[in-house]
C-alpha cells in the first residue's frame, strides 16, 4: 500500500495575472517513475474549481491539462512537483483560502491499482 503523502506543495497558492496558481507535489514519485495522475476535482472555499482550460507546469513546460496524458485531466508526472494554473479564478494576495485538492495515482508496476489521495488545506495567497 502506498503511504498518502502530501500533495499540496510548499509553495502553496499563488495570484497571477491569467489566475491563480497552486503547487501540487508527489513526495514517492521518483521512485515510481510514469505514473499516471489524474486531478479528480479542486474546490477552493468549498466551490468546485472549473478545469476546463486549466493547464500544467512541469518540467519547465506548460501544457493545457485536457489534452495530456492518455485521458482527460491525466497527465505524466517528469519531476515529483508540478503546478496547476486555473485561469478566471482570482484572489486577493494575503488572503487566506481552503484548498482541497484530489488526485488519482496509477502506479505503473501495481496493475490495476488506482488511488485517491486528497488534501485540504488553508493557503494564505502568495
Amino acid at each position: 500500500m502506498l503511504p498518502v503523502e502530501r500533495i499540496i506543495g510548499e509553495e502553496g497558492l499563488s495570484a497571477t495575472p491569467e489566475g491563480l496558481r497552486l503547487a501540487m507535489r508527489l513526495p514517492w514519485y521518483r521512485s515510481l517513475p510514469f505514473s499516471i495522475v489524474e486531478i479528480d476535482s479542486v474546490r477552493i472555499d468549498g466551490a468546485p474549481v472549473d478545469l476546463s482550460d486549466a493547464k500544467v507546469e512541469f518540467d519547465g513546460a506548460v501544457w493545457p491539462l485536457k489534452d495530456l496524458g492518455e485521458q482527460t485531466n491525466a497527465f505524466w508526472f517528469v519531476r515529483d512537483s508540478a503546478f496547476l494554473h486555473i485561469p478566471g479564478q482570482s484572489a486577493e494576495r494575503g488572503s487566506e483560502h481552503e484548498v482541497a485538492l484530489s488526485m488519482f495515482i496509477s502506479p505503473p508496476y501495481i496493475p490495476g491499482m488506482k488511488r485517491a489521495n486528497t488534501q485540504t488545506q488553508t493557503l494564505r495567497v502568495a
